[in-house]
């Protein structure tokens, strides 16, 4: 099975709170604390993204169930 890329989409902004999440149907969302909603992490990002630079596709894959 080939790797998640989040470069560009809402896991990898600095909004979308990782810790914040829960599960449902197999989908994980988290919480974008700039809209107050809910993403996925792979979902293509707003025109407002922030890219955390600290956070690697390694990081998000461990949050992203």
């Amino acid at each position: 099975m080939a790797k998640k890329s989040y470069v560009g989409c809402c896991g990898s902004c600095k909004n979308c709170d990782l810790t914040d999440s829960y599960t449902a149907l197999y989908t994980t969302t988290f919480k974008c604390t700039r809209y107050n909603r809910s993403v996925r992490a792979d979902e293509d990002a707003c025109s407002k993204f922030e890219p955390d630079r600290k956070r690697t596709n390694d990081l998000i894959e461990k949050y992203d169930r």
